[in-house]
């Protein structure tokens, strides 16, 4: 699958918060109580005429809302709101993969360099998933790969995408993976990746969005060294079948320009029984990935 590159709003945003902090007090009343004072030393004059004359302490000025007022620091956020592709047609597929794919999936996103999808993001790149209510970074491994959380569509509706990259630097590539480890890979399994693949994107997924579920057509298996097998038991008997190496299918992963490990198919097709487990060569490091229509399944 061909990178997807985010584009972002142009500017960056920029939050300015004011405040004032406004005293206590109420200096009509401290004025009014004053005066009082004031008119009971006359009204009462001191017994002895020798006492020095009670001398009344003005009230202080009352503080103005303007004298008082404190300017608070500006907030400003290197992140940026992404706008061609909102999040919720993204959270639906992603939805719909973790409810209706009966477990044999798994989503994988790798965050690149727009013009080199091999190439992980710059250092310090930053990703969130932002709206009006919410920021949510993303937290992304030194590769660039992320996973992504699913929300009820009413919040996800105005969700985009945000990032701290210049806008056109940044692309994403997304995987669909098996969920399966390669011991555990069993003929149906295999046929049970292709049906439900194939449901998903042709009756569950809104049309919108099956552009980023290609259509599946089976499982690839690549491993250091191309030795393996199928076993099961019938009718009481043990049988092995060696699977043969399918010299056109290259390994998914491999960067461009460099050989590719030796890969094995299935399709689901074959007569071989459901019950038949995948044997990869012991200590080769074998991988598992769903083998798409006419694409390289990356």
């Amino acid at each position: 699958m061909r990178p997807q590159p985010f584009t972002y709003a142009a500017v960056a945003a920029a939050l300015a918060v004011g405040g004032a902090l406004m005293a206590g007090g109420e200096p009509a009343n401290a004025a009014n109580s004053a005066a009082n004072s004031a008119a009971n030393s006359v009204a009462h004059p001191a017994a002895s005429s020798t006492a020095p004359a009670a001398v009344a302490t003005p009230p202080a000025p009352a503080a103005s809302a303007h004298d008082q007022a404190v300017a608070l620091p500006t907030v400003q956020s290197d992140m940026k709101r992404g706008t061609s592709f909102p999040y919720k047609r993204l959270n639906e597929l992603l939805s719909k993969l973790r409810t209706e794919g009966e477990g044999l999936f798994v989503s994988r996103f790798v965050l690149t360099d727009a013009k080199d999808s091999d190439k992980p993001p710059p250092a310090g790149t930053k990703l969130a998933l932002m709206s009006a209510e919410d920021y949510i970074p993303i937290p992304l491994d030194a590769k660039g790969t992320f996973d992504l959380p699913t929300f009820p569509a009413e919040r996800a509706k105005d969700m985009d995408f945000g990032t701290n990259a210049a806008k056109g630097d940044l692309g994403v590539r997304l995987s669909i993976d098996l969920a399966t480890s390669p011991e555990m890979l069993d003929m149906g399994t295999v046929r049970r990746v292709v049906v439900v693949g194939q449901r998903l994107r042709t009756e569950l997924l809104p049309w919108y969005v099956r552009w980023m579920f290609p259509q599946i057509e089976g499982v690839i298996a690549c491993s250091d060294q191309p030795q393996w097998t199928l076993d099961w038991t019938e009718d009481g008997q043990r049988w092995r079948l060696p699977l043969p190496a399918d010299a056109q299918q290259r390994e998914p992963e491999t960067p461009k320009g460099k050989p590719s490990r030796a890969c094995t198919v299935l399709t689901g097709q074959e007569q071989w029984p459901d019950a038949a487990l995948f044997q990869p060569p012991p200590g080769a490091n074998t991988k598992l990935y769903v083998k798409l229509r006419n694409a390289r399944a990356s």
